[in-house]
């Protein structure tokens, strides 16, 4: 009867420091917080970044799988618990009393598995926090690549319009030449087709700002509509070469996306020896105390051995077996896929920064050109039509050296984020 009491005692108390509920009600509505919407201050890049951080949607669900992945971590270093038992037989003829058994028991063999199953679990949160930190790697720059993209199509719809305006005073002008005879329908019909080209044109950096805006403020956790006034970036410049090298040098240390995976194969690792551990016989051992229906009382050991004839867990092994090996394949085509994205970053930014040289000297030269020809046709020795010509091919020269250089500057950031420095100021990301 000690037992059983001691048993109860044990089991009360257990009960006692159990988790309650609480419950937690679903919001009626979207809450949007106003902080930034109600500013009129410009907002700087360096902003811009840290509000990303603070509240994109993917850093707070890579937090919240942290937080859950935490808890399994708390989960699998539990140990399992005592199992008590208890059975009463009530006789059926007199001069017999009630007899009962009681048995205390706990798997034994739990306790071979349990440190490579700690080991796992503690790989596994390494994983979550390289992940994490690989998410935020990626918010960085893609707010800083979003926050240029704004900037620069806001250029771009700048200097369309100023074209568009320029287009539609020489499609006037033109309309006035050919009612006087003094050009030709074909000219006068190729400066109106300019005119709506360049509206066209305009309508769609319309669209395009209007999606970057929306995409900004998806990830800045901000309401649909808002404008941000942001502060104009700074210029295009090389990602210097060493930097490169000495980031592809020890990119497999770095880099938080590969470090996830090498701790997810960690992981995974000692899944498969703790799986390899589960094919060894399941052992339980009890004490027992009881007494018979003659009031004879009886103390023993309980023995339950699991003998491993048909399962021997043979199936998971070959699982977290095969699972270990796509992991490992999976790390080291990770790591040549990271190499290969560089190297083709690199080419194709050697590449645009060539044509945006070509780009700016053609604008240069453009420039100098309408200014001479400006003077000759105030002289009376160039025709209206070719000076105007000159000028829709300047402003078209600096839209195309305005895209040139957002999409070199755009390239430099996904660069910054495969070698894992700041698209800010190229220092290494922490």
């Amino acid at each position: 009867m000690a037992l059983l009491v001691a048993s109860l005692v044990a089991l009360l108390a257990t009960l006692g420091g159990c988790a309650s509920y609480a419950p937690e009600p679903l919001p009626a509505a979207p809450e949007w917080p106003d902080d930034v919407a109600a500013t009129t201050a410009p907002l700087t890049v360096d902003q811009v970044v840290q509000r990303a951080l603070e509240h994109s949607p993917e850093v707070r669900r890579a937090e919240r799988e942290l937080t859950i992945v935490n808890a399994r971590k708390y989960a699998d270093g539990l140990l399992p618990d005592p199992q008590l038992s208890f059975s009463t037989d009530r006789p059926g003829a007199a001069g017999f009393v009630p007899a009962f058994m009681v048995g205390l028991s706990y798997e034994v063999s739990a306790l071979i598995d349990h440190p490579a199953k700690q080991r796992g679990a503690t790989a596994a949160l390494q994983k979550q926090l390289f992940a994490l930190q690989w998410t935020k790697w990626q918010v960085a720059n893609h707010a800083y690549a979003l926050y240029v993209t704004n900037v620069s199509l806001s250029r771009v719809e700048a200097r369309v319009a100023q074209l568009a305006v320029h287009e539609q005073v020489v499609d006037g002008r033109m309309r006035q030449a050919l009612a006087r005879g003094d050009v030709t329908r074909d000219t006068a019909v190729q400066s109106e087709t300019a005119y709506r080209d360049s509206l066209q044109q305009l309508s769609a950096l319309k669209q395009d700002r209007l999606k970057a805006q929306q995409e900004l403020n998806a990830m800045l956790d901000l309401q649909a509509g808002t404008r941000l006034t942001l502060v104009a970036p700074p210029g295009a410049y090389d990602v210097p070469s060493g930097a490169v090298h000495d980031a592809l040098t020890t990119l497999g240390q770095r880099r938080p996306d590969l470090l996830a995976l090498r701790a997810g194969y960690a992981e995974q690792d000692e899944r498969y020896r703790a799986a390899l551990l589960g094919q060894f016989p399941r052992l339980d051992i009890g004490i027992t105390r009881g007494r018979d229906t003659s009031a004879i009382y009886t103390s023993g050991v309980a023995i339950t051995v699991t003998l491993p004839l048909f399962n021997g867990n043979r199936g998971n092994i070959a699982i977290e077996k095969a699972t270990r090996e796509s992991l490992h394949e999976e790390y080291t085509q990770r790591l040549k896929d990271a190499y290969t994205a560089v190297e083709n970053i690199v080419s194709n930014l050697d590449l645009l920064n060539d044509q945006l040289r070509n780009a700016r000297t053609m604008e240069a030269t453009l420039e100098q050109a309408t200014k001479e020809t400006g003077m000759a046709q105030a002289r009376g020795d160039v025709t209206l039509p070719t000076l105007m010509d000159l000028e829709s091919r300047l402003l078209n020269q600096r839209i195309a050296t305005a895209k040139l250089e957002n999409a070199a500057l755009l390239q430099q950031v996904e660069l910054c984020t495969l070698i894992g420095v700041s698209a800010i100021d190229y220092h290494s990301l922490q």
